[in-house]
């Protein structure tokens, strides 16, 4: 049990320190071309990355339509 609480604040540690570079990289964004285009950015990357990856599962399911029915 101690394990699963100390990966579990390790987790969180990590996800903590990547929230804080994300916003220290994003920081010189936001004062340079305004808070706007820097939150159209970030969600432009992210609804990429959602895109990309819907496609990679759209490739792997290619064929399952064409299975006969159970």
């Amino acid at each position: 049990m101690a394990s699963y609480g100390l990966k579990l604040a390790g987790v969180a540690v990590a996800i903590l320190l990547i929230g804080l570079l994300a916003i220290l990289i994003f920081d010189a964004v936001w004062f340079r071309i305004g808070a706007g285009a820097a939150i159209v950015i970030v969600f432009g990357g992210i609804l990429f990355l959602a895109w990309r990856t819907d496609r990679k599962d759209k490739a792997k399911r290619a064929g399952i339509d064409e299975l006969p029915r159970v």
